[in-house]
């Protein structure tokens, strides 16, 4: 079973969601908690999990040899404009090049070589049964692709059992990083917040899910009992798999970095939501079989 935890906007609890989901399932169902916003990974934070692996990710760029004629085809070729022939030479812009191969292709002459360069990493490792991952975007690079493309390669490395979760926690919007990390989930959780701002962006992300035929409920955080995200999933008739009460101890646990799951009474709630999931999830299985 693969759920992607996402949002239309930063900052509604995404990772909260994501990370305490997982430790809450671990202890029944073999899980693996994965960090695809690599810009800005943060789950680790909260899992704190003993790291037992880490590799990097290259992306391919090309470097022009002797053979090179000037002829400007691999220039005219690339999309991206990565290359450019001035002043007799032919320069290379590494960070815009995306290692398409296209420059290679069209090169007639040979006069194109590849070399790559570290892009980002991946960290593996486990914390209280959760096999953890992530990906890290290099500083300074905005390629993620090339990283969660990665990412899930590793993932599928560790999804062997028909009983296992893997909890996917997507960057944030509705970006095309969004689709790479959120595709071929069983059910995508929409964590939202109850305030204009929350609703605006999860209209954004209702519209994503139901443009690439991706089953989705939404959970709603920091619920303050506002009717403001009942209101538009009664009309949109959206389920909302389950809420997480407005309260300033949720607030002061994860300021220090610290998992609600370890908290009897959040580890309840997080517990019952999880099995609340499951549930909806097997449902719209069943139901899909029927049809």
């Amino acid at each position: 079973m693969r759920l992607a935890v996402l949002s239309g906007k930063g900052g509604t609890g995404k990772t909260t969601v994501a990370v305490n989901l997982a430790l809450g399932w671990a202890p029944n169902r073999p899980t693996t908690y994965v960090d695809y916003d690599v810009e800005e990974p943060n789950g680790f934070i909260f899992l704190r999990p003993q790291i037992r692996n880490s590799s990097t990710v290259f992306l391919p760029y090309p470097k022009i040899n002797g053979a090179c004629t000037l002829c400007g085809k691999c220039s005219e070729a690339c999309q991206y404009h990565a290359l450019a022939v001035v002043g007799g030479q032919v320069l290379v812009f590494p960070e815009l090049c995306h290692g398409c191969g296209t420059c290679g292709i069209v090169c007639l002459v040979g006069a194109v070589d590849e070399v790559n360069r570290p892009l980002g990493g991946i960290d593996e490792g486990e914390r209280d049964g959760v096999q953890c991952l992530q990906g890290v975007l290099k500083e300074g690079e905005s390629l993620a692709g090339p990283v969660i493309r990665s990412l899930r390669h590793y993932e599928k490395q560790y999804s062997t059992q028909m009983e296992e979760i893997i909890v996917a926690d997507c960057p944030p919007g509705s970006s095309c990083s969004v689709i790479h990390s959120a595709e071929g989930s069983d059910l995508a959780l929409l964590v939202t917040e109850p305030t204009l701002f929350g609703l605006h962006d999860l209209k954004i992300a209702v519209h994503l899910m139901r443009e690439i035929g991706l089953e989705f409920g939404v959970i709603l955080n920091k619920d303050d009992g506002g009717p403001i995200i009942q209101e538009y999933c009664t009309l949109e008739g959206i389920t909302i798999i389950g809420s997480i009460p407005f309260d300033l101890e949720i607030a002061r646990i994860y300021s220090r970095g610290q998992s609600l799951i370890h908290e009897p009474k959040w580890a309840d709630l997080f517990r019952m939501l999880g099995e609340c999931i499951v549930t909806e999830v097997k449902q719209r299985k069943m139901g899909a079989k029927r049809a």
